[in-house]
């Protein structure tokens, strides 16, 4: 009862809350936001299709956020499940999917995919720098015509700046925990050639006992402008090492919520990743463009991981006696795109081909499980302006995956089609919409080892509908979407069963209210709640919800610009109770709702800039994630709640000098 009337009463105070905008457009009106994520080409924000929020560079510097997780946290739509409050282990959710939303919602960078087809392990989103971020676009609903496997709930795209000038930046942070960072970036302009260099080291002994992280990152990206087209190519490695605590049952937490168990002080990962991306862009001529890219991404990663029971801790070590697990992926993508712009039609065509080969190696006390996946696309992408207001947007994509597991095939193909209108005139733009989409099934999903289950799941499949209205007037800007998201064959993990299963039929729906203005030049403030069930509505389970999805979700945020130096922002978020991850049978107490308030004080002189951010200031006492746990020692099995803590109010400071 006290969160829902702390929820209920936050409706009330929203000329008290004052926070900075995550979700800040350029609202000048001579100067146009350019998008990219609605047609996967770059256009005006007012003539996508497609609505998507914008985050821009000066909003993210604003809000002094330690990681990225932290500046997507409660924005309208998104809800975030960080296990260890460093960012490292986050899951980012579009629309409701819990559990899974890390093969559900599809990270970007710069265009290029970082979930992986192969296993179910979320992108690591703490290695990307926010002093390089340019923009951030997140595209609501899916988009499975476009972005293709994984693009159900959404796409969240993270753009890079481009280099423009001659420009060195140092910066330092430090805070709660034992939590220091140091970052060095270089950009560099030789004649056509541009370069961007950033390195940067971390470590913290985070909020939790057994929880010790270590982080080294290097990022090289240079392009070069030629006569008649571009060149580029980037090069990134990190190195990260962390301990992992492990969850707590309700009485362990009670007792103290920064403990880690004896059975898991062997625990950890260990984890490299490189990458190199190559590609080249080229405009044919006024009207015609192609666009070609290659990357290479290896993750190796040793680790020990222990699942707990009452007598004995079942770990992961692989069975040739090792004390750790070896997990490696190897992703290689190519991808090229021809695009025409044609205005007697007029008629915005995008046509693109994508190859995916990813090798994957897991060696644990279970055996083996090795993956060979290979995803080959075809997709057309039609936007028709059929009068001065008015556009229609259209497209198919073609799917198939051929993935060789162990001595078994698992081959599959999947059409998706997608069709949207939208209207606009005098601050005003009408949509709808409709976007087929799926997503194959994992290496972990395909086989169900501890227990001995027959491998092979069917691909999940489904269709999202979506209606909504958005008023943009100078500082003002009010949005409002109306969506609903019908799955067939869902792929979910049933704890009380420790075993991966098709869903029959789920259903998602609900409603996002966004609000933000700017009421004067030194006052801004937004408001976003979102409003959205999520049932199992056939099968085994019929009536059920679904896991670890907030029925409500508000954030109320504002800043106030004392004058041309200080700023100080404050932000609400709101979230609503949820049925524990892996409770199918809704048997378990949900976990409980939670309002956590955070506050930046920034100041500017010259080159330098200096923060002062307190995360969780009232000290509230939470959990983002949590999961049943089924003691099967027992007869029949037990199940418990088992919780993974927030951390309590902490602080962090941050220097910045740029030259």
């Amino acid at each position: 009862m006290k969160g829902n009337t702390i929820l209920t009463r936050s409706l009330f105070l929203l000329p008290a809350i004052l926070t900075v905008s995550s979700i800040q457009l350029a609202f000048a009106q001579n100067v146009p936001v350019i998008v990219v994520t609605p047609g996967a080409i770059q256009q005006p924000r007012t003539q996508a299709a497609i609505p998507v929020t914008v985050i821009d560079s000066a909003t993210i510097q604003r809000s002094n956020a330690t990681n990225l997780e932290s500046l997507l946290r409660g924005q309208a739509g998104v809800h975030v499940s960080d296990l260890f409050g460093d960012g490292s282990q986050s899951s980012i959710d579009l629309r409701g999917f819990g559990p899974t939303a890390m093969s559900n919602t599809l990270i970007l960078i710069d265009g290029r995919r970082l979930n992986n087809s192969t296993d179910t392990a979320a992108p690591d989103l703490s290695t990307i720098s926010l002093d390089d971020i340019e923009q951030i676009e997140i595209l609501q609903g899916s988009a499975g015509v476009l972005y293709g496997n994984q693009a159900v709930g959404g796409v969240i795209n993270i753009i890079r700046k481009k280099v423009t000038q001659d420009k060195v930046t140092l910066s330092v942070a430090g805070g709660s925990y034992n939590a220091q960072k140091a970052t060095a970036s270089v950009n560099k302009l030789w004649g056509q050639t541009q370069l961007a260099l950033t390195v940067s080291d971390s470590t913290s002994d985070n909020y939790r006992d057994h929880n010790q992280s270590d982080k080294q990152h290097i990022a090289l990206r240079a392009s070069r402008q030629h006569s008649s087209f571009t060149t580029f190519v980037e090069l990134e490695s990190t190195d990260e090492f962390i301990q992992t605590p492990g969850a707590l049952l309700q009485s362990e937490l009670d007792l103290s919520r920064t403990q880690s168990l004896a059975f898991y002080n062997q625990d950890y990962f260990d984890t490299r990743t490189e990458s190199i991306r190559v590609g080249f862009d080229k405009h044919l001529n006024a009207t015609q463009s192609i666009n070609l890219d290659a990357s290479r991404r290896v993750n190796e990663r040793k680790f020990i991981q222990t699942f707990r029971s009452s007598t004995d801790s079942l770990s992961t070590p692989p069975s040739t006696g090792s004390l750790s697990t070896p997990q490696d992926r190897d992703t290689q993508l190519v991808s090229g795109k021809y695009q025409l712009r044609s205005e007697q039609l007029p008629l915005q065509l995008l046509l693109g081909v994508e190859l995916e080969q990813s090798d994957y190696l897991l060696d644990s006390t279970f055996g083996a499980q090795a993956i060979d996946q290979t995803i080959h696309n075809l997709y057309l992408s039609t936007q028709w302006d059929i009068s001065s207001s008015s556009q229609i947007q259209a497209g198919f994509r073609l799917s198939e995956q051929q993935a060789d597991i162990a001595a078994d095939e698992f081959d599959d193909s999947v059409s998706v089609f997608s069709l949207g209108y939208s209207w606009s005139q005098n601050q005003w733009k009408l949509y709808v919409r409709a976007d087929q989409n799926y997503r194959f099934p994992t290496v972990e999903e395909h086989t169900n080892v501890p227990f001995g289950q027959a491998p092979g799941l069917k691909t999940q499949q489904g269709l999202s509908t979506e209606l909504g209205a958005e008023h943009l007037a100078g500082q003002r800007r009010y949005r409002v979407s109306v969506y609903r998201i019908d799955l067939d064959d869902e792929i979910a993990f049933d704890a009380s069963g420790f075993s991966n299963l098709n869903l029959d039929q789920t259903t998602r729906h609900g409603v996002i209210l966004e609000a933000s203005n700017s009421w004067s030049q030194k006052f801004r403030s937004s408001l976003s709640l979102t409003l959205q069930s999520a049932e199992i509505t056939d099968g085994a389970f019929d009536g059920k919800q679904l896991p670890q999805v907030p029925e409500k979700t508000l954030r109320l945020d504002g800043s106030y610009q004392f004058n041309s130096s200080l700023l100080f922002n404050l932000e609400l978020i709101a979230v609503d109770k949820q049925t524990l991850g892996g409770d199918f049978n809704n048997q378990l107490e949900k976990m409980p709702a939670y309002q956590v308030i955070n506050t930046n004080l920034a100041y500017k002189i010259n080159q330098w800039d200096l923060a002062f951010r307190v995360n969780n200031l009232l000290n509230e006492k939470y959990s983002e994630a949590g999961s049943q746990f089924t003691d099967f020692s027992t007869s029949p099995p037990t199940n418990f709640s088992a919780y993974f803590p927030a951390p309590e109010r902490n602080f962090w400071v941050s220097a910045k000098y740029t030259f």
